[in-house]
């Protein structure tokens, strides 16, 4: 749905907005994400009261009762979920189907598993070999018959090249082609032209392979399918780290010495940082490194403590921050102190070794970049040192180090003295300066006695090579491991997922290198898209109450539920060790099990109060302490990776609904409306939409190949066939690739279109109702109006549907309904006249969810020609209110949780949905702000009125230029802050948290982007829209108000002068109720420009037209069956969620609005529970993209109290990261659903922005098994009502 929402509807600044069922869904997402997070709220407003309320602070009102003002807002919205959404008709229906159960053994599970994925890998592995055969028996036939003919990878004409979506690029299938190193002989070895019909056999018989090459060690690279690609210059292939690792896969201990002392001229440090760079790029996680700067002190890289002790894994985040040092290395005016160099090089080589179990398999190296100049007085003595501290140093290790020095020369000047010198240093020729003599040996033996034997183990003697601006680094530098032995390892290996150089998206790299005899001919690749090899893990679906990971055998995480799917993957995963997903007690103990034996399983308990969200949401009995997590696990075979299977006890068994017919007045209309040409079509906002009937939408999820779904485009011709199987009641249509679960949830959907259109006609609500859907665990959708909708759009990874499964019992299905925000507010306003009583000004009325985001406020609704407020915390609106509510211990509690995503710690607050009776001011004397707030019965969400009888000002301290917090180093239960962020921490050398103290629970689960499909321009001016709500014809401000798509104008397009005569419009001609003001939520591609078109995230089609946001509130509610059928327990929840204002990038993808419906509202009929979650609109911004990572690292809290204010409705900070936890808004973390409103003003953006993140809420309402369980969400969000 992701796509609908963003695509439907456009969120008005002040008025309703419309939502397009896409829209709505991407608003319930993000609704729903939010409940996770903030967002969660139940009905209950929070009503802020003076505390002199029930002293006629509201003049005749003296009788005014909070709590039954709840009441009545508890009781409307049970009546709009069961009157407009049809879930009591839904529920009865479910209830009369027959099902299956089924329970699950986690060892048979996981063996399972793993067998499909080690049969894929397999599959990749006999491509490798079979390439690695032809190419050592061409090799053979190449000694008699040279072949050497290229075909220059550049030179490809344009009309031998087609577009393909697998690889994201034009793209030969016929052939291959070739790119050639710097020095490469005209009589190479290129067996490119023997290989094409392997190579191409290959790709037809292989799903999910991209590219496969030949890299030579001649210098010529040979890849299929034939595209240009770095047609500027050389190609060096070999200083690339898939070739590195596979010639010499021992791991490597690197330390690079730069050279920057007073003789060294720019040219040469510029020779030398880029030579630096060259090393760092040409290796990978399997190696470990340090880049040291060398001139009168020796500095390491400060943007991590470790690195002056340690050498640390070359993860692409040590890569990040070691580059960072090497470009700003600066001459210095001093001489240069080689021993003290070589000292600290050896030092950091023999911690690193002492901490890990060296492996006699290591290469131990140091690599010096120096002009080699000593000064003139005292040269002897200075070299006659060095070679004296490496010989002494070496031999601790055990002679095992070897040195490789590179000369800078100056431009033409050859110095032989400095020459000798290095070569002396790369020979650790010490004989030569006297180090030898016997006086040295005696001091050596007695100072490390016992160690004396091994000065008879000859040293490994390195080279010496010239630099000069001449060199070709990558070739020159960048092939420094041809002097470490050649092990022949002939092995395949496995590559960590990395983005593809060639094309797009991310890869897995299967290598293997070619031999004849013993002369190296290359290696053969084959690059897998990650989103193919880790399907399976991605879309294990067994039980509500398991998931799985993927880590490979140091422990780093390939795959975990808390990670973006790889097919929607932008920014290359951070190397994160499992231990940080799953932050419980104990889990080391299992984790060194995982990675120790092959097989295995184990429990562990864990008590409640330190578990993991995504624990919590599966546990189906959270009323006892703790509760039990079994892991089983199994290594890949034939692999490096190990699968686990996790399963939080005690499990619900698995419902499976038996063979069902389809309703028989229900059409089943599939959601390709382009491709269906359906005669009836109309736009809903922008999307491609039909009133005639619901359209089913089937996720990646429902397809036995998911991979082969999202990559390959859908065809009239395949969608006959989904339709024909889907509605076959005589079973005899062969299935098309379905799931077994999918027909029967398609059929038992079916069973809602009658009254979806039974109220489409007759319902008073229409004009303010956007969309309603339904979705099942299979990822089955079922929307109306029927909408277009993108096909990585998956409703069961939203945070709204996730959080409505999670209520006890067994969920078969979740309905959800989307109003406009300004109806919601509306609601308000009749229920309750005394939020009315002077327009808002003094008295106000809001309410906010358990996160303390708003739902409702009166600066939501009137942004005063901005773009609607999304994601607004209480401390940013109500400061004096937040101020005096933190005095009440048992009601708020400051939270913190880790994202290791983008490496912050997110500060949030959770508020007490247990509490009875209602807060006042707590502090007695004189109150400018006097408050009352109560919890919304059955919701997680209170209701609050606030008197403001005089002007004060009170303190919350909010970042106005990003997230960061005033203060990192400490947080204070009683201070008044907004949610906020601090840099996290992490020793690169070790992937332990620098801070023990920042050992906190993981963040919730990422919310995933959304896309949109893009629709024909042509088509917005023919097409008329689904539903027309007359705007012109609505004369009056409050029937104008919160109606679809309708804008109340008031001010003329100067923005000053007040119209004599206000008139109700469409929002695109007077946005925010300025005559010609434009929406924010752009109305066409043209604002997105590059960063959105460079995005290519769905495959489909670039991605269109923008998503706005409606305001608009999403009831969810589940339809659940449970174990025990004859227990009925009546119960009534409601949750509200505010959006959380994510960050705001315009990254297409994370454009469209999403809604989150995870809220779970309790209706009582027949022991049906339904939940009202509200969910409140956000802006997202992208998640964690370097920029910001940079941002966020290397500062302290304490740099960052400057820019702090008092918020006041419009003065977020900016540039939010993007996934910050929970803490910002109570978003669900990792969604990028939200970023509905391109262009809302930054500071909006940023106080607001979180990242949905692992910590949902977590409910304390504990609901024993019932029959039958309803859960309602209610979720706000904003769309743009014009997409």
């Amino acid at each position: 749905m992701r796509g609908p929402s963003a695509t439907m509807a456009r969120r008005t600044a002040g008025g309703p907005v419309a939502l397009t069922p896409s829209g709505r869904a991407a608003f319930r997402d993000k609704h729903r994400r939010f409940r996770g997070g903030s967002l969660a709220l139940s009905w209950g407003f929070v009503l802020m009261c003076s505390a002199a309320l029930s002293c006629g602070y509201c003049g005749a009102d003296t009788e005014f009762s909070i709590l039954e003002e709840a009441q009545v807002l508890a009781d409307q919205m049970k009546k709009l979920s069961s009157q407009e959404l049809g879930v009591f008709t839904m529920q009865r229906i479910f209830s009369s189907f027959t099902y299956t159960e089924k329970t699950s053994n986690g060892e048979t599970e996981v063996q399972q598993l793993a067998k499909k994925i080690r049969e894929k890998f397999n599959r990749y592995l006999d491509v490798v070999n079979r390439n690695k055969q032809v190419v050592e028996a061409s090799y053979t036939a190449h000694l008699t018959s040279p072949l050497t003919a290229i075909q220059d990878c550049c030179s490809i004409p344009a009309s031998m090249m087609d577009f393909d979506g697998n690889f994201n690029t034009n793209v030969s299938k016929t052939i291959c082609c070739d790119r050639l190193s710097p020095t490469v002989n005209s009589r190479a070895f290129n067996p490119g032209r023997d290989l094409n019909s392997v190579l191409a056999d290959n790709l037809k018989s292989n799903p999910g392979i991209k590219w496969q090459y030949f890299s030579s060690e001649e210098g010529i690279f040979t890849v299929f399918p034939a595209h240009k690609f770095h047609c500027k210059g050389n190609f060096e292939h070999r200083s690339r780290p898939v070739y590195v690792s596979a010639v010499r896969p021992q791991s490597k201990h690197i330390v690079v010495m730069v050279d920057h002392g007073a003789s060294v001229t720019e040219t040469q440090l510029q020779i030398a940082r880029d030579s630096a760079l060259v090393i760092l790029n040409a290796i990978d996680e399997h190696d470990k490194i340090s880049i040291l700067s060398v001139a009168e002190a020796v500095r390491s890289c400060a943007l991590d403590q470790c690195y002056k002790s340690l050498l640390s894994p070359a993860t692409s985040e040590t890569k990040r921050k070691m580059s960072t040092f090497i470009s700003n290395i600066k001459a210095s005016d001093a001489a240069t102190h080689h021993a003290g160099g070589f000292q600290k090089a050896f030092q950091l080589l023999r911690n690193t070794t002492s901490l890990s179990r060296h492996s006699p398999t290591t290469d131990m190296v140091i690599i010096y970049l120096s002009s080699g100049i000593t000064t003139r007085e005292s040269s002897e003595q200075e070299k006659r040192a060095t070679l004296s501290v490496v010989r002494e140093e070496n031999r601790h290790l055990n002679n095992s180090v070897m040195i490789l020095t590179y000369a800078l020369m100056n431009e033409g000047v050859t110095g032989l003295k400095e020459l000798a010198f290095m070569r002396d240093l790369a020979e650790q020729n010490s004989v030569k300066y006297g180090v030898d003599r016997a006086g040295d040996r005696d001091r050596f033996s007695a100072s490390s006695s016992g160690s004396s034997g091994s000065s008879m183990i000859p040293v490994v003697k390195g080279s010496m090579m010239v630099l000069n601006q001449l060199s070709n680094l990558e070739t020159t530098v960048g092939r420094f491991y041809i002097n470490l032995p050649n092990r022949m390892i002939d092995l395949a290996g496995f590559s960590l997922p990395y983005s593809d150089p060639m094309g797009d998206g991310f890869i897995m790299t299967v290598s293997r290198p070619c031999y004849f005899g013993n002369l190296l001919l290359g290696v053969v690749g084959v690059d897998v898209n990650l989103a193919y090899i880790l399907e399976d893990v991605t879309y294990y679906q067994d039980s509500l109450a398991s998931y799985t990971f993927l880590i490979d055998n140091k422990g780093y995480t390939l795959m975990h539920p808390s990670l973006t799917r790889p097919y929607l993957m932008t920014e290359p995963p951070l190397h994160t060790d499992i231990t940080h997903y799953e932050n419980i007690p104990r889990f080391h103990v299992v984790r060194q099990n995982i990675l120790n034996l092959p097989l295995g399983s184990q429990v562990i308990a864990v008590p409640v109060n330190s578990s993991l969200s995504w624990h919590t949401n599966r546990l189906r009995d959270n009323t006892k302490d703790a509760y039990n997590v079994s892991y089983a696990w199994k290594l890949v075979q034939d692999t490096s990776f190990i699968l686990c299977i996790v399963y939080v006890q005690p499990e619900i068994p698995v419902k499976h609904l038996k063979n069902l017919n389809t309703a028989p007045s229900s059409k089943l209309l599939y959601h390709r409306l382009d491709l269906l040409g359906q005669p009836s079509s109309c736009l809903h906002f922008k999307q491609l939409a039909t009133v005639e009937s619901p359209t089913v939408m089937l996720a990646a999820g429902s397809f036995s190949s998911p991979y082969e779904h999202l990559s390959q485009p859908e065809t009239k011709r395949m969608v006959e066939h989904y339709t024909a199987y889907l509605s076959d009641n005589t079973r005899l249509i062969a299935n098309p690739g379905l799931k077994s679960s999918v027909r029967n949830e398609v059929m038992a959907t079916s069973h809602v279109t009658d009254e979806w259109m039974t109220l489409m006609e007759m319902s008073s609500l229409n004009c303010y109702i956007v969309r309603r859907y339904i979705a099942t665990p299979s990822g089955v959708l079922r929307i109306y109006p029927g909408s277009l909708m993108d096909k990585a759009f998956d409703p069961t990874r939203r945070q709204w549907y996730q959080h409505a499964v999670a209520n006890p019992g067994y969920a078969i299905a979740v309905m959800g309904i989307d109003f406009t925000l300004r109806y919601f507010y509306k609601v308000l306003l009749d229920l309750l006249p005394i939020c009315n009583q002077d327009k808002g000004n003094k008295i106000r009325c809001f309410i906010m969810e358990d996160r303390g985001y708003l739902v409702a406020h009166p600066t939501l609704i009137d942004p005063k020609g901005h773009a609607p407020a999304e994601q607004q915390h209480i401390t940013h609106k109500e400061p004096l209110v937040a101020n005096d509510i933190l005095n009440h211990p048992n009601f708020v509690k400051k939270n913190l949780c880790n994202s290791f995503s983008d490496r912050t710690v997110q500060r949030f607050y959770k508020f007490n949905t247990s509490i009875v009776g209602d807060l006042t001011n707590l502090v007695h004397g004189s109150h400018c702000s006097k408050y009352r707030l109560t919890r919304i019965p059955g919701t997680n969400a209170f209701a609050g009125i606030v008197n403001e009888t005089c002007d004060s000002l009170a303190f919350c301290a909010c970042s106005t230029v990003d997230r960061l917090c005033l203060n990192c180093h400490r947080m204070e239960q009683n201070e008044c802050e907004c949610p906020c962020e601090c840099p996290l921490e992490v020793n690169e050398c070790t992937g332990n948290l620098t801070n023990a103290e920042n050992r906190n629970p993981s963040c919730e689960v990422h919310q995933e982007p959304v896309s949109l499909n893009v629709i024909d321009p042509s088509l917005h001016e023919t097409l008329p829209q689904c539903i027309n709500t007359r705007c012109s014809q609505r004369y009056t401000s409050s029937d104008c108000f919160g109606v679809l798509d309708c804008e109340w104008c008031m001010v003329d397009s100067d923005g000053k002068t007040h119209l004599d005569k206000p008139y109700c419009a469409l929002q695109k001609e007077c946005f925010g109720g300025i005559v010609g003001a434009k929406s924010p939520y752009a109305d066409g591609l043209g604002v997105l420009d590059e960063e959105v078109a460079s995005l290519n995230m769905i495959k489909s089609a670039p991605v269109g037209p923008v998503a706005g946001g409606i305001m608009g509130c999403i009831m969810v509610l589940v339809l659940a069956v449970y174990a025990y059928r004859h227990q009925i327990h009546r119960r009534s929840h409601q949750h509200m969620s505010p959006l959380a204002a994510q960050e705001m990038s315009v990254r297409m993808s994370n454009l469209d609005n999403e809604r989150d419906e995870r809220d779970e509202d309790s209706h009582e009929d027949r022991g049906i529970i339904s939940n009202t979650r509200f969910i409140a609109a956000v802006i997202e911004r992208h998640t964690h993209t370097p920029e910001r990572r940079r941002r966020y690292w290397g500062r302290s809290g304490t740099e960052s109290d400057h820019g702090y204010s008092t918020m006041s409705p419009q003065e977020d900070s900016e540039n939010p990261p993007g996934n910050n936890d929970p803490l910002s808004a109570g978003v669900d973390v990792g969604n990028h659903d939200d970023d509905m409103d391109l262009d809302t003003p930054p500071q909006t953006a940023a106080l607001l922005s979180h990242k949905f993140h692992p910590y949902r809420h977590t409910h304390t309402h504990h609901h024993p098994l019932h029959t039958h369980h309803l859960q309602a969400a209610v979720t706000v969000h904003s769309v743009d009502a014009e997409c």
